[in-house]
């Protein structure tokens, strides 16, 4: 039975734009790239979307890592996860967002999706790679209500009290990322004694720069 990677998004992201580079850390498994739309109608039932139990890994980004640690309990034994970025509070102090915000820019993007996107671009727009206007096409061509449900997600949610977990878990987080920053993924220490923490020097908030 060959491996199964499935991977879930960040926020307004879609990682089928880094598929030939993320196939790579493990080119003999079979890949499957979850829609954010998909996850974000799912976000309290990770584990009812295909292919989430059956997974032998689960790589997660973002609000995709957060929601799959909030889902912890369903885990099945052996399942390991790479976490991309996560954090324990989108709104904590170390963040540029506060929960009151988070929830007004969520509440306006069912009327104003440009100004939502363009929120979180700005933080993206100075990172090294290539992929910046790819991620802002995509983004912006992205049903509203989707958007608006990670955002009420990230500000009325976070992780305060230990994650149980069976299996192997990796935190990997970029040194340069504006989007979340490393105290953000750090604060998991507290809730995660389990894990391994890897530091990325030269990387931002995209995939393949954590990964590889």
């Amino acid at each position: 039975m060959n491996e199964k990677w499935l991977w879930l998004p960040d926020f307004a992201s879609d990682l089928g734009l880094w598929e030939d580079d993320l196939v790579g850390v493990a080119p003999a498994a079979d890949h499957v790239f979850v829609p954010y739309e998909k996850m974000a109608n799912s976000l309290d039932d990770l584990y009812g979307l295909e292919d989430m139990s059956s997974a032998s890994t689960v790589a997660a980004w973002g609000l995709g890592a957060f929601a799959l640690l909030k889902n912890a309990a369903h885990r099945p034994k052996r399942q390991q996860w790479v976490l991309l970025s996560p954090f324990a509070d989108f709104c904590s102090e170390d963040s540029e967002w506060t929960t009151e915000n988070l929830s007004f820019i969520a509440h306006q993007t069912l009327t104003a999706i440009d100004a939502t996107v363009n929120a979180f671009f700005e933080l993206l727009e100075d990172e090294l790679g290539e992929w910046q206007d790819d991620w802002l096409k995509k983004a912006k061509s992205m049903d509203p209500a989707s958007l608006r449900l990670g955002l009420d997600y990230m500000a009325k949610n976070r992780i305060d009290s230990p994650v149980k977990t069976d299996g192997d878990i990796r935190v990997l987080f970029g040194r340069l990322d504006k989007a979340i920053l490393p105290a953000m993924t750090l604060a998991l220490k507290d809730f995660l004694p389990q894990a391994e923490f890897k530091e990325r020097p030269k990387a931002g908030h995209w995939p393949p720069m954590l990964l590889f």
